[in-house]
């Protein structure tokens, strides 16, 4: 079938070649096709002169394929992206490489499952009409086949609650949809049912598929799929299975989720149980002409401490350039005179600017129009602790993440785990995120060291400088990698005696 299905795939009908009837009865199909009328929602397309109805979304349609492939979740045309607009929905048209496509090739079609214009959709159409179709929230859509959750869907598993990540996504885990034929309703309608009330799934032998309320969202859910499935199959690597959160802890976070990443003019309705597990923000100050805080919305005070502002944002650039962290997972934070500087809740760093970088006093208190990132007690704790520690960078990356989960140390076995100033980087035991549990639990794990672990969370560390404790988060991933790589070839790696790290800790001086 799947050879049949690739004499037709990717191609328009002008590229179509005599078929046999097994190819026919296999081939993609494409829904009905209506005439664009002048002024339609259909529009465009070569020899037309009507103008493009939609161009900034289709602009946006084909900027978001773009940068699926930038950022490693698809390659070539095998992905698609799509957005509602009024009437029904636009969606990548079937086998166009996105470096070479216009807003032409952007398809509309209706609710009633018929398409307008000279192009074809993609072969997928299907899986976006049914999303659109049955779930009304459902603004955006991206399909890809990213390497890690393709190989767990070669594998028809789910991505279980290893990480509290999970619940980004609506759920308790990610389900894997069963098998069907790429374009059928048969894998429609059962990427629906693994999709239930989640907004993303795994497509068994095939991908995965995600909805959200706008493109950008959906994009972001699915990298954080797949970023969730390599650091699953990552600790898989391991031998050991990963330690999975119950269900009453997902629960917690599926609550947390409602107000997770978003400042307050975003919050809507919630339910008791929603509302006493929501993220705890400091108490806020109103800031004063030349104070700290400054800056926002509508305020004409000039911002103070701009450079150490713009030091943190270059930081959270970097670690998702170095691979240490993606989308808005991670942190950052510097000392400054009466408090520091920590990142706001849920802003892209791409999108950051000075004003979204929110002082804190070291009374616990915010000032600006921004909610500083859900885990600023940790940042809190820290410079109260430690009086040494000026900077601080919490991330999400792959190893450390995995060994994370696996509720394991980096042991000695390597003396660059000195680096962080101990003979081993210990795992925090777990706690709920943004929580004071998790914050104490982070200053236990590192006692006088300047790195650990979080049980099913990441890591984070400390230095005297952003560049240091930049450089500090890199150094305990590669030495995470290269844990988990030696344990990978099912032997344990030999482990320093104490006396040589005692050693390695004086060096390190």
């Amino acid at each position: 079938v799947m050879l049949a299905k690739f004499k037709t795939y990717g191609k328009q009908p002008s590229q179509l070649t005599a078929l046999s009837d097994f190819e026919r009865r296999h081939a993609i199909s494409a829904p009905p096709r209506l005439e664009a009328t002048a002024g339609g929602a259909g529009g465009g397309g070569p020899g037309c002169d009507a103008p493009l109805p939609f161009l900034e979304q289709r602009n946006k349609v084909i900027e978001t394929c773009l940068a699926m492939n930038r950022m490693g979740i698809n390659q070539g045309t095998s992905g698609n992206a799509s957005c509602r607009v009024e009437g029904g929905f636009l969606v990548t048209a079937s086998g166009v490489p996105y470096e070479k496509m216009t807003p032409a090739h952007i398809v509309f079609m209706d609710l009633g499952g018929n398409y307008t214009g000279s192009y074809m959709p993609s072969s997928e159409w299907r899986m976006h009409y049914d999303i659109y179709k049955s779930v009304p929230e459902a603004a955006a859509v991206v399909h890809a086949h990213p390497t890690y959750c393709t190989a767990l869907s070669a594998l028809h598993r789910n991505i279980p609650a290893f990480h509290y990540m999970v619940a980004a996504a609506g759920g308790k885990e990610i389900h894997c949809a069963e098998y069907a034929t790429f374009g059928t309703q048969a894998l429609s309608d059962s990427m629906l049912t693994a999709f239930g009330s989640r907004r993303s799934a795994l497509l068994a032998n095939h991908g995965m598929i995600c909805h959200g309320p706008n493109l950008d969202k959906a994009l972001w859910l699915a990298n954080e799929t797949e970023c969730l499935a390599k650091q699953f199959i990552t600790a898989l690597a391991t031998g050991s299975p990963p330690v999975v959160l119950p269900d009453d802890e997902m629960e917690v976070m599926l609550a947390k989720f409602k107000t997770y990443g978003k400042q307050p003019s975003q919050l809507t309705a919630l339910s008791d149980f929603e509302r006493r597990h929501a993220i705890s923000a400091p108490p806020r100050l109103e800031a004063t002409a030349g104070g700290a805080g400054g800056g926002g919305p509508g305020c004409d005070a000039p911002l103070p401490f701009l450079e150490q502002r713009n030091k943190v944002i270059e930081t959270c650039l970097a670690m998702n350039r170095m691979g240490i962290n993606q989308g808005t997972s991670g942190n950052a934070s510097c000392r400054v005179e009466g408090g520091f500087l920590v990142t706001a809740s849920g802003v892209p760093y791409e999108k950051m600017t000075p004003a979204h970088i929110v002082f804190m006093d070291l009374g616990g208190n915010y000032t600006g129009s921004y909610m500083p990132s859900s885990e600023w007690r940790m940042h809190y704790d820290i410079y109260k602790s430690v009086p040494e520690a000026a900077a601080v960078v919490h991330a999400h990356p792959t190893y450390c993440t995995a060994l994370s989960a696996l509720h394991r140390n980096i042991p000695a076995f390597h003396y660059m785990v000195a680096a962080a100033g101990g003979k081993e980087i210990h795992c925090a035991e777990y706690a709920t995120f943004g929580t004071q549990a998790l914050s104490d639990s982070m200053l236990t794990a590192f006692g006088s060291r300047r790195s650990a672990l979080l049980a099913n969370h990441g890591m984070i560390c400390h230095g005297p400088n952003l560049d240091k404790a930049l450089w500090l988060a890199n150094e305990t991933e590669c030495l995470a990698k290269q844990f988990i790589t030696a344990l990978a070839t099912g032997s344990p790696p030999v482990v320093l005696p104490d006396d040589e790290m005692e050693v390695m800790l004086a060096k390190f001086k």
